[in-house]
């Protein structure tokens, strides 16, 4: 009777723990989105130029540089802004004579699609895309025409750049005209689900394996 039990105990012990496991697999991450009018602890931002700290934000670093000065702010848009969706906070990236700007956003997961507005003179925009190898996934110009006047009063052209269906991305590479500022705002990713059940049904697995291991050995 005592063998009978324990094999019944088995059976459920292990169906539970595949449910489990079946059940965290398909589930999906939640999206991410900053907009830039607070900080990663919730503090708004005041006043022009403001410092921003590359490692900033949860779930993604940026890296800005321009002739290999880092020259990152957030800004305040004017209120004469017309056309594209940014508003309140932006991030701003300066630009120097003869130096490319190009920012870059490293996730700290890799994930399954990503979207941003921006805005510079041109509106044309080169990013490209890598994963975890450093591979490229996507290159792709951009070019967008909605109106944008920035803070001092210059007209800005840009638009959204969505990105999807090309694998786990890692790394973005985005990229202005030559001698171009560039304005960025409302970062939206989706980070590839992580089994959080994982651990545990290994765990399971292990327990698993020590109660039929105790119960092969011989009574005293």
């Amino acid at each position: 009777m005592k063998i009978k039990n324990q094999g019944v105990f088995l059976k459920h012990f292990i169906v539970s723990i595949v449910f489990a496991f079946t059940s965290v697999i398909s589930t999906t991450a939640s999206a991410v989105f900053i907009n830039f009018d607070t900080d990663q602890s919730g503090v708004a931002y005041t006043g022009l130029g403001d410092s921003f700290a590359t490692d900033e934000y949860n779930g993604v670093n940026f890296n800005a540089s321009a002739g290999g000065f880092n020259s990152i702010f957030v800004n305040l848009t004017n209120p004469l802004n017309i056309g594209t969706d940014i508003s309140g906070y932006y991030v701003n990236i300066g630009a120097f004579d003869g130096i490319s700007t190009q920012l870059t956003l490293d996730f700290t997961t890799d994930v399954t699609a990503v979207s941003f507005d921006f805005a510079n003179p041109q509106g044309f925009l080169n990013v490209f895309a890598y994963d975890a190898n450093n591979n490229l996934l996507d290159s792709t110009l951009f070019l967008r025409d909605s109106v944008f006047i920035n803070q001092a009063g210059f007209n800005q052209r840009g638009g959204n750049v969505s990105l999807s269906g090309i694998g786990n991305i890692s790394r973005l590479v985005i990229e202005p005209n030559p001698n171009e500022a560039l304005i960025f705002d409302n970062l939206d990713f989706r980070p590839v689900p992580v089994p959080a059940a994982l651990p545990l049904f290994a765990s399971g697995l292990l327990g698993l394996a020590f109660m039929r291991r105790r119960n092969k050995q011989p009574e005293a």
